[in-house]
């Protein structure tokens, strides 16, 4: 079994015979690929958008406002409430990109550390 999700469908579409790597054009290529994999569609147009709510609204709103936070959703509309230009947003774009790889690494290596000190 194939890890890779791309390679799983190259294998599958060779083994069916369907495999034409330079006849096919990108949406022929998705469409085979999508009838291998055999999803089920989703529910309806909000599945995965809503909250479910109990007789606790407080968690409701508590669940509500994690997920709002964790998308990133006010930030978003804060900064779409004026405009930005274009070289400012890039730069801010990839400031934001480089503080997220810094952070992971730093915590990749503190999580290092605490293995190797708990080993001791």
């Amino acid at each position: 079994m194939c890890s890779d999700p791309l390679k799983f469908a190259v294998q599958a579409l060779r083994k069916t015979g369907h495999w034409k790597p330079n006849h096919l054009t990108p949406a022929e290529t998705w469409a085979q690929r999508s009838a291998l994999l055999d999803l089920p569609p989703p529910a309806d147009a909000y599945a995965g958008r809503r909250i479910p709510v109990n007789m606790d609204l407080r968690s409701a709103f508590l669940k509500l406002s994690r997920r709002l936070q964790k998308n990133s959703v006010f930030r978003e509309w804060k900064l779409a409430v004026r405009h930005e230009k274009r070289g400012i947003k890039r730069s801010r774009l990839r400031s934001e990109r480089w503080r997220k790889r810094f952070a992971d690494e730093v915590r990749k290596k503190v999580q290092l550390v605490s293995t190797i000190r708990r080993r001791t």
